[in-house]
């Protein structure tokens, strides 16, 4: 009988077939590492390494082992892991990952530049023999360049730059549009409870009015892929300020004036908010906006748009924070990315960037005009006290406004979503 054409000569394995090759087993090095570096990362001790293994695939173990690092342009300095010996088809992670960073090449950078670690694995038994190698890229940004939240959002606190020369400008500025206010022109954070923080903050607010700063543009998705940043001596300098720009140099004002910034990303934009009590989230990302919304409604913070302070005319700092809560608000939350705690991240050590500039000597503080840009009265905000106050001892609307807190704080000082149970 007459074999059909397409047939398989043996049994289940067809004539045309194809046998994929395996790829006989290899010694490989496999390596993570970061995507970002600049200055920032460099002052706050971010690794640069982060996982380094060597895999034997094969049937042998292999012994007396070099693992080599060198980068280029020379960002990392070089160093060499000795590893006596990694078995038939095992894995051997390198534990100590720790490797220096050039502080001043990073420091020298204008402009981002690509670079590369390599790595090679050698046999010193056999001649220094290469047994496997590994090329990874990393993108070295500017001094002045933020990585963008996609990478390490909580580093932009360290563009928060409270000890800049230009915010001491500012906050002088503030105290004068107080005190021409009828209010008190002293810089004192938290000291006399959230009505007053709140006047500080308003103070800031017509301090930077008063520079008549102009608003430009942020480069496309800023808020993922980041951008060079303005210091505010450059801001004021220049008179020049993206949003980003803007709501640095806030939070750079609110942190010096003792007062807790927060920094709020949407999608292609970003302003400021502020704790108006001495308080900060548990963690530097928040990521969920119901826990902003809470907080807000139970005005232990406030938000404000800070582009407004660069659109060539007076803007109050009511308008300012009705702007920002609408931005927050449901209608609005597809947009809403996360806010980092600046209080929070320094907590975490991430310290403000060095200034690209020794201070060669004292600026004289500059004195602002008075009575430019009026001062609103705060508006009737809770009272610290009530909270330490029994209740059989409050009015009827302090009873509610307590009873109000409480059932919408999500925060850990509420025992009711908190409970610990006690002994019986």
């Amino acid at each position: 009988m007459t074999r059909e054409s397409g047939q398989s000569t043996e049994a289940g394995t067809p004539e045309n077939s194809v046998v994929a090759e395996v790829p006989p087993p290899t010694v490989r090095l496999q390596v993570s590492a970061a995507k970002k570096l600049n200055l920032a990362a460099f002052q706050n001790a971010v690794p640069a390494l982060h996982e380094l293994v060597i895999v034997n695939e094969t049937s042998s173990p292999i012994n007396e082992l070099t693992v080599e690092l060198i980068s280029e342009p020379p960002f990392v300095k070089p160093r060499v892991w000795n590893v006596e010996s990694v078995g038939a088809g095992e894995s051997y992670h390198l534990r100590d990952l720790d490797v220096q960073l050039d502080g001043a090449l990073l420091s020298r950078l204008t402009e981002a530049e690509s670079a590369s670690l390599h790595f090679e694995l050698r046999s010193r038994k056999q001649s220094d023999e290469v047994l496997a190698k590994n090329d990874s890229t990393v993108e070295l940004l500017a001094r002045n360049q933020w990585g963008g939240i996609g990478h390490l959002p909580e580093m932009v606190a360290a563009f928060v730059q409270p000890n800049d020369q230009a915010i001491d400008r500012l906050l002088k500025g503030a105290a004068l549009a107080l005190q021409t206010g009828g209010k008190s022109g002293s810089i004192d954070g938290y000291a006399h409870g959230s009505k007053r923080a709140w006047e500080l903050a308003s103070g800031i607010w017509a301090a930077v009015l008063q520079r008549k700063l102009n608003y430009a543009l942020p480069p496309a998705s800023f808020e993922h892929t980041g951008q060079k940043v303005r210091s505010p001596s450059q801001v004021l300098d220049g008179g020049l300020a993206t949003c980003l720009d803007l709501a640095l140099l806030f939070a750079a004002c609110l942190e010096q004036a003792h007062l807790n910034p927060l920094l709020v990303f949407t999608r292609g934009h970003a302003f400021v908010g502020v704790w108006l009590r001495e308080e900060e989230f548990s963690t530097s990302v928040v990521d969920d906006i119901t826990a902003v919304r809470k907080r807000l409604k139970l005005q232990e913070m406030l938000v404000f748009e800070t582009t407004l302070a660069a659109q060539g005319q007076a803007v109050s700092f009511s308008q300012a924070i009705a702007n920002a809560n609408r931005q927050l608000s449901e209608e609005e939350e597809d947009k809403f990315e996360l806010v980092i705690d600046v209080k929070r991240a320094r907590m975490s050590r991430i310290k403000p960037l060095a200034q690209a500039h020794a201070v060669a000597e004292t600026v004289p503080v500059e004195v602002e005009p008075e009575g430019t840009i009026g001062i609103e009265d705060a508006p009737d905000l809770p009272d610290e006290a009530i909270t330490d106050t029994p209740t059989s001892e409050l009015d009827p609307k302090d009873r509610l406004a307590r009873w109000q807190r409480k059932l919408l704080d999500l925060s850990l000082r509420n025992t009711l979503l908190n409970f610990k149970q006690g002994k019986c």
